[in-house]
């Protein structure tokens, strides 16, 4: 309604719909339609029309200075607002998981550049909490429990845990019913868990199952890749695998095992954000990365 609104304003100011045109660079068949779409609206006319000039009704007063007042307010606040923007600069390092970098934000990444475009943003892809100081990271998330340390933190939600397969690997091996049943399966195990366990609620104790199979994987979207070829199960955030779940590409098994959710935060070396520290931190969590 403010480009309709504008119109009306602009044809009073001008006492005219075509020198309203012509100061809006738009055509007076346009200013016209913007009128009338505000008539309809309000059920009532603003203007009266004839040949010679164009006069406010009663209706048209009232609406006309709460039209002037709302469009400076709305002016005064675009103009704060683009003053803000244009203060938000500089390099911004960020520490990102594969997984949410590749799947969350690098397909809505091009909404932050137009929106921030004097950011010059480096992603580091990879697990870098605990390297803000020596690595030179403005932010990083964690997904997990934070260690003791002098960082800063604001906290985006929380994830957890899913045991995914495919229909295909199910009918054709079975499905586990309990995490032991995890013992005659291919489970695709993360290089990092050097453990080879995953963790499971078993008779309300959080217990580590021992996991093996035929190969190991140093990333998440590999592992992905390889359960959604029917090769094996994996144990991965809810955020790596939510798309296939959505798409029904995977299902998940032993749900009433899964351990409880963990909380996921982004960390920062200073208490209080810089302007284009808070403009990628609110960027993030428009993506609505975590589930619960």
């Amino acid at each position: 309604m403010i480009k309709e609104m504008k119109s009306f304003r602009m044809v009073v100011t001008k006492g005219g719909f075509r020198a309203a045109a012509m100061e809006l660079n738009i055509s007076p068949a346009l200013v016209t339609k913007h009128i009338n779409a505000l008539e309809k609206k309000l059920n009532s006319a603003l203007l009266k029309r004839n040949s010679r000039n164009i006069t406010l009704t009663t209706e048209g007063k009232v609406f006309y200075e709460n039209v002037i007042n709302l469009l400076k307010d709305y002016d005064l606040c675009m103009h704060q607002q683009m003053s803000a923007l244009s203060d938000i600069n500089g390099k911004l390092k960020v520490g990102v998981p594969h997984s949410i970098n590749n799947l969350h934000l690098l397909p809505k990444l091009d909404k932050f550049i137009e929106r921030h475009p004097n950011i010059n943003l480096e992603l580091i892809s990879g697990n870098h909490s605990l390297e803000l100081f020596s690595h030179g990271y403005d932010l990083a998330f964690h997904c997990g429990n934070l260690p003791d340390s002098n960082l800063y933190f604001t906290k985006l939600g929380h994830w957890r845990k899913k045991t995914c397969l495919t229909r295909k690997y199910m009918d054709k091996y079975g499905t586990p019913k309990i995490p032991a049943d995890l013992e005659n399966h291919n489970c695709i195990v993360h290089f990092a868990n050097r453990t080879a366990t995953w963790k499971y609620v078993v008779n309300k104790l959080e217990v580590d199952v021992a996991v093996k199979g035929n190969t190991i994987i140093n990333n998440s979207l590999d592992i992905l890749r390889f359960t959604s070829e029917n090769l094996g199960i994996c144990y991965l955030p809810d955020f790596t695998v939510s798309q296939e779940l959505e798409k029904g590409e995977l299902i998940t098994v032993l749900d009433e095992f899964m351990p409880p959710p963990l909380p996921i935060y982004i960390v920062h070396i200073n208490r209080n954000l810089s302007p284009k520290e808070k403009a990628f931190i609110e960027f993030i969590k428009s993506l609505k990365i975590c589930s619960c």
